[in-house]
């Protein structure tokens, strides 16, 4: 009689131990499936923005080329001097200082005492000109040499983009009625409007 009982006992067991881990599998199947779900979710909707950004860049790369089309219409009767000069307007140059334009007469009064000079070289997004005659808008050389500091930075730094370039001296702890001054070229003078070649800053 024990002898059926502890049979009777162990079989209670082993049906609780199989239905337990039956429920277990069946939770962690729906949870897989739930995730699958989730992802699969997930994927369509990356998908559907992929598929609006290649739309985009489609429409912008013949959008370009309209253009294109239509400035080369434009330009061909242009004479080479007339050239150079829409290429020298396709090609922008900003001076500044702790990101403030340097003003025409070149006198910048600061009070931080961090002081950055940039020089930032930008070109359009798309040269509209023939590759060729767009370049002959850059600055000569490296437009980085035409900026020369008077007094060691702190620290030098390039940033480059795609389309925008710039170098920056950086000053740490510039003391109170100390001055900074730095000098341009000639040619980067024009290109910015400027009245002078020397610049002179100094912190208030």
């Amino acid at each position: 009689m024990k002898r059926i009982l502890v049979c009777l006992s162990f079989m209670f067991i082993l049906v609780g131990c199989s239905n337990k881990n039956e429920d277990t599998s069946t939770q962690i199947l729906d949870e897989n499936n739930a995730q699958i779900d989730k992802l699969e979710v997930q994927n369509e909707e990356l998908q559907a923005t992929l598929d609006n950004l290649q739309t985009d860049f489609n429409y912008k790369e013949e959008e370009a080329e309209y253009y294109k089309q239509v400035i080369d219409d434009l330009i061909k009767d242009y004479s080479d001097a007339e050239l150079k000069d829409l290429a020298i307007n396709l090609w922008n140059y900003e001076l500044e200082v702790n990101g403030v334009p340097v003003p025409t007469n070149g006198l910048v009064d600061i009070q931080d005492q961090t002081i950055e000079i940039s020089l930032v070289e930008r070109q359009m997004d798309y040269p509209i000109l023939p590759l060729e005659i767009f370049m002959q808008g850059q600055i000569s050389g490296d437009y980085i040499d035409h900026l020369n500091v008077n007094t060691n930075p702190s620290e030098t730094y390039v940033t480059d983009g795609t389309v925008v370039t710039a170098v920056h001296h950086k000053y740490a702890d510039v003391e109170k009625g100390s001055t900074i001054s730095f000098s341009i070229t000639e040619e980067l003078r024009k290109r910015l409007g400027l009245e002078t070649t020397e610049i002179m800053i100094n912190k208030k």
